[in-house]
């Protein structure tokens, strides 16, 4: 018995000698392979504005009005300045209406502005990092895009998008986009969009939700 063993085991280890599988490769092949990935970070692109005005602002995010009438939403990276009048201005300090002219900026993301509405909205879920489940007053539940460092009024005072609780009301200035796009892809808006004046934050609509 002995014997025969040792000839299977003889037999089956010139088997593997000869299919080219190293002897170490045994021990590996027992052992798990992990794999780790990252997430890619937003692209920062360049841009250069002629001339813009500003119409609305929330955090790292400010929409801007082009000559020929459309909207461009740009996401800062953060602690970007655009210089107003000679002077660096942060991008949550300024103000709507302001003309900017002959300014070059880096935006992580930049996309067409297609609709704006104003919106009463009940929190349902604050989904982490920047998104928010609204049921506005029609009984619409909608999923809306909070900007980076952007701040909302609850009783009179600013909190934070992590601090929405379910069942708070807010009120916000919606834009609806053609697509967040991190490269050079623009859609073309026939016509001017109505701007009414900024009330409450500024959201970025995603799409239809659920309450659950």
């Amino acid at each position: 018995m002995q014997t025969n063993l040792s000839r299977g085991l003889a037999h089956g280890l010139t088997t593997l000698l000869l299919i080219g599988i190293p002897l170490g490769s045994l021990s590996l092949a027992a052992q798990q392979t992990t794999t780790t990935t990252t997430k890619p970070e937003g692209i920062q692109k360049s841009i250069d504005i002629e001339t813009a005005h500003v119409i609305y602002v929330s955090g790292d995010n400010v929409v801007l009005k082009n000559p020929d009438g459309s909207l461009q939403l740009l996401a800062m990276a953060p602690g970007t300045t655009i210089s107003v009048d000679g002077k660096p201005v942060a991008i949550r300090d300024l103000k709507p209406g302001t003309l900017i002219t002959h300014v070059h900026v880096n935006s992580v993301q930049q996309s067409t502005v297609t609709e704006v509405t104003q919106i009463d909205g009940t929190v349902l879920r604050v989904l982490s990092p920047n998104s928010v489940i609204l049921r506005l007053g029609d009984g619409t539940v909608n999923r809306y895009t909070i900007p980076a460092h952007a701040t909302f009024e609850s009783g009179g005072r600013e909190i934070r998008a992590s601090d929405l609780r379910r069942g708070m009301t807010v009120s916000a200035t919606v834009v609806r986009t053609s697509g967040m796009d991190t490269h050079s892809r623009q859609t073309t808006v026939s016509g001017s969009l109505p701007t009414p004046p900024q009330r409450g934050t500024l959201l970025i609509f995603v799409g239809p939700a659920t309450e659950q």
